[in-house]
Order: structure tokens, then sequence, then C-alpha cells
């Protein structure tokens, strides 16, 4: 067998590990050949070597790395989903614009996902018109807690969850004193706010 040259060895690597990085994607056989300017069955040839040297990982034609592996276990991928109101509660079907990788050394682990912030009720708790709020997925929460909800409407929200012990049920407090409190019959806690990303 004609061995292979070592420096295009490294350099299919770092492809690898670029592609990754820039994507959290691995690049396809065919991609990587047309990267190095080779066939791709130079490409297999060189990946089952570059396995059996311990360069990278390859099975079932999944492709990896040592740096992309602690990438992997340091990251949580969580889908930025839309927008949310911090004002009048409003129908808006959630959807997945992106995915953003979350150090799990910050943020945590568990089902995470992102909302963007839309309005002004909640900035005296920092969180402004755009921001990205980081909620952890859950069920349940405390008085208190910022939370992603859905009222008795099925229409989300993100506000201070309350509780009248008077009246004998939930509100969701804005945090604006130009806007009031909300009451609501029942609502659905879908996740509790834990951290702001913003711009400065």
């Amino acid at each position: 067998m004609r061995s292979k040259d070592p420096e295009l060895m490294k350099k299919i690597k770092r492809f690898i590990e670029e592609c990754f990085e820039e994507s959290h994607r691995m690049p396809t056989v065919r991609e990587t050949a047309k990267e190095m300017g080779v066939a791709p069955s130079c490409i297999h040839r060189y990946l089952v070597e570059m396995a059996d040297k311990g360069m990278i990982t390859y099975s079932s034609g999944r492709l990896s790395t040592d740096k992309i592996d602690k990438m992997k276990l340091s990251t949580n991928n969580a889908p930025l989903i839309g927008s949310i109101p911090c004002g009048t509660p409003d129908e808006r079907e959630a959807y997945v614009e992106d995915y953003m990788p979350l150090p799990v050394s910050i943020f945590g682990t568990g089902s995470l996902y992102i909302l963007r912030a839309n309005g002004d009720s909640m900035t005296d708790a920092g969180i402004d018109d755009g921001d990205l709020v980081v909620i952890k997925e859950q069920n349940h929460a405390s008085i208190g807690d910022i939370v992603a909800v859905l009222d008795g409407e099925s229409r989300n929200t993100l506000k201070t969850l309350g509780f009248d012990y008077d009246k004998g049920c939930y509100y969701l407090h804005p945090e604006n004193d130009k806007y009031d409190d909300i009451y609501v019959k029942e609502l659905t806690v879908q996740g509790v706010a834990k951290h702001v990303i913003k711009a400065l």
C-alpha cells in the first residue's frame, strides 16, 4: 500500500475540526475531498489510515477527533426558538431559528432552549428587548421565578410568577412599573429563565 502524505492528513484533520467549530457538524467525505482537491475514494482511504493511527475516530461514516470530543462534552446545543413577548401575552408559534452551543461550565446541563425577548416589561429584571434568555425546560416553578408560560388561552409570555393568596390565583408580574400584573385562571409553565445573553 502506498504511504499517505502526513501533511495531507494534518490538513484533513484541521478541516474536520474547523468545520465542526464553525457549524457544529462534520464535513462529508465529498466535502472534504473537494476542499483537499482529491477524489472522495482517496479521502476515504486517508480517513481509514488516520483512524488506524489514532489521529481521528472514523466508524460507520462518523468522524471525530480528540478536540471535537472535548468540544462536544463541554457544550450543550440549545435551540433558539423565535421571540417571546415581554409585554401583553401574544399568540406566536414557536419555531427553531438556530442552534447555539452553550458552555456547560456556565449554563449547566439539562434541556435548555433560548428565547429572544420582545418588549420592555422585564427591564427591571435585566431583560431588555432583543436579549437572548436561556430557559431551562420544566413544567413547574417557584413563586418569584421568571417563567416562560402559556396562559389559559395558550398565549405565551415571559414574566415573574406570583400568587395572590386573597384571590387564590396565580398572576404574572412584569418587572416594569409601567405595566400591571396579569391575573390568570390557569397557566402552563414551559420553563424557568436561568441566564440572559446580551450585547453591550
